[in-house]
């Protein structure tokens, strides 16, 4: 008899926490749900607020890399300049005061238009023309490399040159330059595409995706840091000759050239100043 006391009073308690389960406890549940829910949004908000920064400080590295780019783009702007060769131009570089004596790197190539005259003249960023001559004492061998001196009071920003090792594949460089027949300064980005280990007659080794025009040659190759790291001289797909003869003597094979013809190319700077040391940072001589 007990035991079906017992068992009567045990199935009476199983019914009641039944009801008690059906209908209470689902109201608990909704609550439950809805906290779940608050949470689960909770944590997405947290999510987000922690992505946020790191979306910002992307955002940041751009103004920066931009801005480091036009600060580049305007110390280009003081010390390239424009070479009047004969009746043709090119571009150079402002690389040496001394005392009111200036001297511009530029590619040979430039100064062969007006070497039957000696024709020079050099056209600095005030606009002003100044007669220029050849600097006969730097021999560059068969490099296509030159420097032109010319005078002048007016105080002119000139580049301060290192030993710079050869870029990587990838890297981003800036070219400027002047443009033939144009009085515009030109300034572009890219990335270097090719690096040679055995150089172009006339030192070329640098290729880079920037568009060289015809007139920018002689003018500086910067790298993201706004160093120069090289003097342009070739630009893409030329259109006569063949560029692509090593200094060995030795012949790039058409698959080569039609690789190579798809870069600007340019001669490190390294180059330059192995040839002419004195112009190099004292600090930065090896």
């Amino acid at each position: 008899m007990g035991k079906i006391l017992a068992t009567g009073l045990f199935g009476l308690i199983c019914f009641f926490t039944g009801i008690f389960t059906q209908y209470i406890l689902p109201v608990k549940s909704v609550d439950t749900r809805i906290e779940c829910k608050e949470v689960l949004i909770s944590n997405t908000s947290i999510q987000k607020n922690q992505e946020n920064p790191k979306n910002l400080t992307k955002l940041e590295t751009q103004e920066k890399s931009s801005e480091k780019e036009k600060d580049i783009e305007i110390y280009a702007r003081k010390i390239t300049v424009k070479v009047l060769s004969g009746d043709n131009s090119g571009s150079g570089i402002l690389i040496n005061q001394k005392s009111n004596i200036y001297q511009v790197l530029t590619n040979n190539h430039v100064l062969l238009f007006g070497q039957q005259n000696q024709s020079y003249k050099i056209k600095t960023e005030d606009g002003k023309i100044h007669i220029a001559k050849v600097v006969k004492e730097l021999n560059f061998q068969n490099y296509d490399l030159g420097v032109l001196e010319f005078e002048s009071e007016n105080n002119y920003q000139v580049v301060s040159l290192s030993r710079m090792s050869i870029p990587s594949v990838n890297e981003v460089v800036y070219a400027a330059g002047f443009p033939y027949e144009s009085n515009n300064f030109t300034f572009t980005s890219g990335r270097v595409d090719l690096i040679s280990d055995l150089s172009f007659r006339g030192g070329y080794q640098i290729g880079y995706s920037n568009d060289i025009q015809k007139g920018m040659s002689g003018g500086p190759l910067f790298n993201a840091q706004g160093d120069i790291i090289g003097i342009n001289g070739r630009h893409k797909y030329p259109a006569w000759g063949n560029p692509y003869i090593f200094e060995n003597g030795s012949v790039a094979t058409p698959e080569q050239k039609e690789i190579m013809s798809q870069s600007s190319w340019a001669i490190p700077i390294k180059t330059f100043l192995q040839f002419a040391p004195e112009f190099a940072l004292k600090d930065n001589l090896n």
